[in-house]
């Protein structure tokens, strides 16, 4: 083998060793909480309505796993999403593979079947609310997206997940929020500049931008 070909493959090794070493770390901090929950401390966690006993604050707090890991349309999509079981494997194919409740999505795996999770957070089929216009918001009270825990609460610290807001999704509720932007309340007074003209009177902010229309049937309702 020539030397450039030697160098080549040592510098190959060495990508794929590098690489092996940071997914090592990554997973340790994840890998020693798990390794120290037994089948006792799952046995103590409430059986609630899901086929599995998915804790919010094992994954969430104790590992620190962001929300948008699992939950990967968040972002982009009008659902957050359930995750895939693929998701769940990429993890515990390697972690805890002892306990009972992961050897439970590691059947789903095997059979090729999803797990059938039971919806908590729920709104009417005429409400539309899309996560992502939520995640990717940016305003003078969300400047940087609106955070999971102001819609489900503090979610990331529950064994087993339950509405934290009794009067979650209801049309006064989520009103509560949206008349906090500054501009809806202006936007919803909006009137046209003069008779029988489309252009409507304080419907632009200061800055020459249309405020938000956040009380408008049609911004919820399909």
């Amino acid at each position: 083998m020539s030397r450039s070909g030697i160098n080549g493959t040592v510098s190959a090794m060495s990508r794929a060793i590098l690489i092996v070493m940071i997914v090592m770390i990554a997973l340790l901090p994840a890998g020693m909480a798990w390794g120290q929950l037994t089948e006792e401390d799952l046995a103590a966690i409430p059986a609630g309505p899901q086929p599995i006993k998915f804790s919010h604050k094992i994954h969430a707090t104790d590992n620190e796993i962001p929300c948008e890991y699992c939950h990967i349309y968040a972002r982009r999509s009008l659902v957050s999403g359930a995750p895939p079981v693929a998701i769940c494997m990429g993890c515990h194919k390697f972690i805890a593979t002892g306990l009972s409740e992961v050897q439970k999505v590691a059947k789903y795996w095997q059979e090729k079947k999803p797990i059938p999770w039971v919806k908590i957070h729920d709104v009417p089929d005429f409400v539309r609310f899309p996560h992502f216009r939520h995640v990717r918001a940016q305003n003078e009270v969300f400047p940087n997206g609106v955070p999971c825990q102001t819609c489900h609460g503090p979610i990331e610290t529950m064994h087993v997940v339950e509405k934290f807001y009794p009067d979650f999704g209801e049309m006064g509720w989520c009103l509560d929020c949206h008349l906090t932007i500054p501009g809806s309340i202006e936007r919803k007074m909006a009137i046209p500049v003069k008779a029988g003209s489309s252009v409507l009177k304080n419907a632009k902010g200061p800055k020459g931008y249309h405020r938000p229309n956040l009380t408008d049937c049609l911004t919820c309702h399909k």
